[in-house]
């Protein structure tokens, strides 16, 4: 990556060192500046997970919605704020300062997926050429146009010779690098995502060249190994092995059930769960092997 002589860096596309950085930036401008916590997370050009942060405090819902908002300015290749003022004529010239808590373009009454949102909060990552090669989303500031300042400061800071502090996440991160190092040993690449113990993430990371629906599946997993409290190749005991996802009718209360090799829960010897995690990239085999590693650092750290 080269840099310019005007103190910055050259990107054109967005790395998990570059996303890492990005989101320490955006942490320490929630934290210390805003003084509220929230879920920061970076897309890549087609809208896939590279990394996400949830902030200690943050509620557990706002990881989705900045996937959502990171999700939407990636592919429509704007700021939802201004796909907001697109379908929402009652805000098209009204100032950032007077829009709605919140405001979420009533113009607009579908999604795709359940991804898309005009909440402001969402804005694309642009290179040098302002082509668009990714996506920021920001959730749970007071307000929506504190989240797209927190948006801003993560895509600011890739271009930034200067590196942030560290994360306030750093004994999370600390675990995903473990399973990443260990991933490296085997010649993988792989997403591997740490949740809380009810399943919702606090970190998730995919590695430079891992296959972009990995990072999904990994959080998954650790859903599963979180909700069911045993490995998440074990769920698959209060179904039928024989029918797809073994035959547990998931649509309508939960679409995460992932029943295969890669998810284990965080447990102390007592039985109470901390945490679970989730790795995605390998073989069944390799998942597993991997995640074994993470939840060994991860009870360690934690206990």
């Amino acid at each position: 990556m080269a840099e310019l002589n005007e103190g910055i860096n050259e990107i054109d596309v967005v790395t998990l060192r570059l996303a890492r950085k990005g989101l320490r930036a955006a942490e320490r401008l929630a934290g210390e500046l805003i003084g509220w916590p929230c879920s920061i997370v970076v897309v890549d050009k087609a809208g896939a997970v590279i990394a996400g942060h949830r902030m200690e405090g943050a509620p557990p819902a706002t990881f989705d919605i900045a996937v959502e908002k990171a999700w939407t300015a990636a592919t429509f290749l704007a700021p939802t704020l201004m796909l907001g003022r697109m379908t929402d004529p009652r805000t098209a010239v009204m100032p950032l300062e007077q829009l709605p808590l919140g405001h979420h373009g009533m113009g607009l009454q579908f999604k795709h997926k359940g991804r898309l949102t005009t909440i402001m909060g969402g804005i694309p990552i642009r290179d040098k050429d302002m082509t668009v090669i990714g996506g920021v989303g920001t959730s749970g500031t007071p307000s929506a146009q504190d989240d797209n300042t927190v948006s801003q400061r993560c895509w600011s800071a890739m271009y930034d010779v200067e590196e942030p502090p560290p994360s306030g996440l750093e004994n999370y991160a600390r675990i995903v690098e473990t399973a990443m190092s260990q991933a490296e040993k085997m010649d993988l690449r792989v997403s591997v995502c740490l949740s809380d113990a009810e399943g919702w993430p606090r970190l998730i990371y995919r590695m430079d060249g891992a296959l972009f629906p990995t990072a999904e599946l990994a959080r998954d997993k650790a859903w599963t190994a979180a909700a069911f409290r045993m490995p998440s190749a074990d769920a698959q005991a209060f179904g039928r092995k024989e029918l797809p996802g073994c035959g547990i009718p998931t649509s309508g209360w939960n679409e995460r059930f992932c029943p295969v090799p890669g998810g284990l829960p965080v447990m102390r010897e007592d039985g109470k769960a901390l945490g679970a995690v989730g790795v995605a990239g390998g073989t069944p085999v390799q998942d597993a092997r991997i995640a074994r590693t993470a939840a060994k650092e991860a009870l360690a750290s934690w206990s």
